[in-house]
């Protein structure tokens, strides 16, 4: 889908620009971003904690497949506390996150720091599917901003 286009020069390279005339709204992205107190009880190893991450990834990524992503811009952030933290990344629904770091010893608080940006899903919807994802998938409890 193309609109006008114009002739434009940088420097002595000259080009021409085309401009989209209509971005349909699964063009446009889902933004979601907070921070959650996280409450181990009882306190976790630190591979009980990746594995709670991944478990959340795994039901974050059929809950926005469920919903009508059509495109992963990004989900990442950490898990962060006293012992160490652990930062995610997922570019694909269909594909195990990248996690890296650890923590040392048992964690009992940390926080989560989430950002995801989609496409094809509604953004007032992300706020509950990441909650109910982490809930689900996780199992921890965790406070989450109004």
């Amino acid at each position: 889908m193309s609109g006008a286009g114009h002739e434009h020069r940088h420097g002595d390279d000259r080009h021409r620009h085309e401009h989209l005339s209509h971005v349909p709204d699964a063009a446009s992205p889902a933004v979601y971003a907070a921070r959650a107190g996280l409450l181990f009880d009882p306190p976790a190893r630190g591979d009980d904690v990746e594995q709670a991450l991944r478990r959340f990834l795994a039901a974050l990524s059929s809950a926005l497949s469920a919903a009508g992503c059509t495109l992963v811009g990004h989900i990442k952030g950490g898990v962060n506390g006293a012992g160490g933290g652990l930062a995610f990344h997922l570019t694909r629904l269909d594909a195990a996150p990248a996690i890296a770091g650890g923590h040392a010893g048992p964690v009992s608080d940390a926080e989560l720091t989430l950002n995801v940006i989609v496409f094809g899903v509604d953004e007032a919807r992300l706020p509950a599917l990441v909650q109910h994802a982490w809930a689900e998938g996780a199992g921890v409890a965790a406070s989450w901003p109004d």
